[in-house]
C-alpha cells in the first residue's frame, strides 16, 4: 500500500479538530472626522469591526442618542461594509459630549448545552471624567448597563439591571496596554480598575436571568444579557486634572480667547455641526472662568454673533477683532461675511466700547500683543457669494498713543488663514495655517518690529495639517504651539526648531492654549477629527 506524504495525514488530522468557538457581542463606537461621524454597530470580541456579513444579524437594533435629558432615535443602515448611523441633530451637535445607547434582542441559541434568550445593549460616550454618563442611569432603553465614572482609584464601573445593582455579574475589561481581565463586582454591583495605557477600552458585563420562556416558537431556560462599553481613555491624571476644572457651558470652536487678571474669557465661536454654519450656531456670549476659589464659567457680557474672530488682552482689558457673522439661517443657503470691527471691554465696568475699525474685513486670522501693540495677520475676506480674498495686509494698534489708529505693518511674504500669531522674545512668530494655494501648511514666518522686516522660522515637524488650526502663546521665557496631532511643541533655545514637550491627551485644532502662569497652559474648547467638540478644560503643566 502506498503511504501517504507526512504533512497530508498531519493536515488532514487538524481539519477534523473542532473550531474554537469566538464569542461575540454588540459594541458601538464612533467614527469618522468632525462633521462626518457616524455610529458604527461592530459584533466582536472587542471595540472593533470584525467579520461584517455577521451584522444582518443585529439589524433589528434600536439606538438612541442622550443628550441633556432628551433622546434622540437613531436609524442603523445595513450595507456591504457596515451597520451604522449618521449623527446629527440637537442630541449629537458634532460632538462626543453625548451617550450613544443600542440594544438588540438576537434571539434564541444553545450553546454548552444551554438553551437560552440573548440580549445585547450597547453603550459609548466621552472619556469617564464626563458627567455626561449619569445620562445612562435612568435611561430605559438599558435595562442592563454599566456606567463608568472616574476617581481618584481609577474608573469605577456599576453596572445595573433592572434599576438595581447587578452584584455577580461577570465583567471584563481590555484595553489598548491591558489584557483582557475579569472583575469581581461587589454588593453594589462595583468594581475599579486602574486603566494602563490611553485609547478605546472594551467593557462587557454580562448578567444571566432566570427566567424560561418562548420567543417564535423557540423555547428557552434563561435570559443572557451581555452590556457593552465602548470607553475612550486618556490619560487618567490628565483627566483628573481636567475633573479640577468645570466644562464649558457650551462646546466651542473658531472663538476668541484671552487671560486677564488671573481669569479665562471666551467670547463667541462655533456651536453647531462641523462646516455647517448658521446664525443661530454662532455664539454672542462672553464668560469668564474665574480660577481662584471655587472655579466656575459666567456668563458676563453679550455682542455679535460672531466666529473666527480673534481675541487679546492688555491692560486688565479686552480686545474683539474681526470674524465672520453668518446672515443666514440653518436652512438657507450660506452667506457668510467678514467684519471689520473692534472692541473693548473692560471688566470693571463690564462694557463694551468701540475702537477703530480694522482696515479690512477679516476672519479665519490671528492677533497677538507685543509691548503695548496690538498685531494682526493673516485671514483672509468673505463677502457672501463672492470669492474669498485672502490677505497679505498685516496691521498695528499702539495701545498707547492717546490717539488710536491703525498702521500697515510690510506685506506677508504668505497668504494664509487658520493660523497661529505669537509674541516672543520681541518678535512675531506666525504659525502654520492654510495656504491659499497649496493646502495647509507647517511652515512658519518671524517679523521683527525693530527692522520690520518678514524672515522664514522652523516649520513644525510632520505633515501640513500640523500647522491648520494650531494654537500658539508664549510664557516661561519659551514659546509653545498645539497642533491637530495633540503635539505640545516648544520652540528650541537657538530658535532653530521645535522641541516636543508631550502629547496632550485631547487632540485639538481651533482652540485656545493661553498661559495662567509660567508654568502652566489651559487648554479651552477645540474639536478633534476623531471625537468632534471638547467641553473639557486641560490645565497642562510645562517647564
Amino acid at each position: 500500500m502506498k503511504r501517504r506524504p507526512w504533512f497530508l495525514i498531519l493536515l488532514a488530522a487538524l481539519c477534523t479538530l473542532p473550531a474554537t468557538a469566538q464569542a461575540h457581542f454588540m459594541w458601538l463606537v464612533v467614527s469618522g472626522e468632525a462633521g462626518k461621524q457616524r455610529l458604527e454597530v461592530y459584533f466582536s470580541e472587542s471595540a472593533a469591526p470584525d467579520n461584517a456579513e455577521l451584522l444582518a444579524k443585529l439589524q433589528s437594533a434600536k439606538g438612541v442618542a442622550l443628550h441633556n435629558g432628551k433622546a434622540l432615535a437613531l436609524e442603523f443602515k445595513l450595507s456591504e461594509t457596515s451597520l451604522s448611523a449618521p449623527l446629527a441633530g440637537d442630541a449629537h451637535e458634532g460632538d462626543a459630549k453625548g451617550i450613544y445607547v443600542a440594544s438588540c434582542d438576537y434571539g434564541v441559541i444553545s450553546r454548552g448545552g444551554e438553551t437560552f434568550l440573548l440580549k445585547y445593549y450597547a453603550q459609548t460616550g466621552p472619556t469617564a471624567a464626563s458627567p455626561a454618563w449619569r445620562e445612562t442611569l435612568n435611561a430605559k432603553e438599558l435595562k442592563f448597563h454599566v456606567t463608568p465614572q472616574l476617581t481618584d482609584q481609577g474608573i469605577r464601573l456599576t453596572a445595573t439591571f433592572d434599576g438595581q445593582p447587578a452584584a455577580g455579574a461577570q465583567v471584563v475589561v481590555e484595553g489598548p496596554e491591558m489584557a483582557s481581565t475579569e472583575l469581581e463586582l461587589n454588593e453594589q454591583g462595583e468594581v475599579t480598575f486602574a486603566p494602563q495605557g490611553s485609547g478605546l477600552y472594551s467593557i462587557r458585563a454580562r448578567h444571566i436571568e432566570r427566567t424560561s420562556g418562548e420567543v417564535g416558537g423557540a423555547k428557552y431556560a434563561s435570559i443572557r444579557h451581555y452590556a457593552t462599553v465602548a470607553l475612550p481613555v486618556a490619560n487618567v491624571s490628565a483627566d483628573k486634572a481636567a475633573g479640577s476644572l468645570p466644562e464649558l457651558p457650551h462646546p466651542v470652536t473658531s472663538f476668541g480667547g484671552a487671560v486677564a487678571n488671573g481669569n479665562v474669557y471666551i467670547y463667541g465661536g462655533h456651536q453647531g455641526e462641523a462646516h455647517h454654519y448658521y446664525h443661530e450656531a454662532q455664539s454672542n456670549e462672553l464668560w469668564r472662568l474665574n480660577l481662584t476659589g471655587q472655579p466656575e464659567w459666567k456668563k458676563i457680557a453679550d455682542g455679535p454673533g460672531l466666529q473666527g474672530l480673534t481675541m487679546v488682552a492688555h491692560g486688565g482689558k479686552l480686545y474683539r477683532l474681526g470674524g465672520f457673522i453668518a446672515r443666514n439661517s440653518q436652512d438657507e443657503e450660506r452667506d457668510l461675511s467678514s467684519q471689520a470691527a473692534a472692541a473693548c471691554f473692560d471688566p470693571q465696568t463690564n462694557v463694551w466700547s468701540d475702537l477703530p475699525a480694522l482696515p479690512e474685513p477679516r476672519s479665519s486670522f490671528d492677533a497677538a500683543v507685543l509691548g503695548d501693540t496690538i498685531y494682526v495677520v493673516g485671514g483672509w475676506n468673505m463677502q457672501g457669494a463672492d470669492k474669498p480674498q485672502w490677505h497679505k495686509t498685516a496691521y498695528a494698534l499702539d495701545l498707547s498713543q492717546p490717539e488710536l489708529a491703525w498702521k500697515a505693518l510690510p506685506e506677508t511674504p504668505f497668504a494664509r488663514r487658520a493660523l497661529a500669531l505669537a509674541a516672543y522674545n520681541g518678535k512675531l512668530y506666525a504659525i502654520g495655517g492654510m495656504q491659499a494655494e497649496g493646502g495647509a501648511t507647517t511652515k512658519a514666518a518671524v517679523y521683527d518690529p525693530a527692522t520690520k522686516t518678514w524672515a522664514e522660522a522652523p516649520a513644525l515637524p510632520g505633515e501640513g495639517m500640523e500647522g491648520f488650526g494650531a494654537s500658539a502663546f508664549a510664557t516661561g521665557g519659551h514659546l509653545y504651539v498645539s497642533t491637530i496631532s495633540g503635539q505640545l511643541l516648544r520652540l528650541a533655545a537657538d530658535g532653530a526648531s521645535w522641541e516636543k514637550v508631550q502629547h496632550l491627551d485631547r487632540e485639538r485644532f481651533f482652540h485656545r492654549m493661553l498661559p495662567v502662569s509660567d508654568h502652566q497652559l489651559i487648554f479651552v474648547g477645540g474639536a478633534s477629527m476623531k471625537v468632534g467638540k471638547f467641553s473639557e478644560v486641560d490645565l497642562i503643566p510645562v517647564d
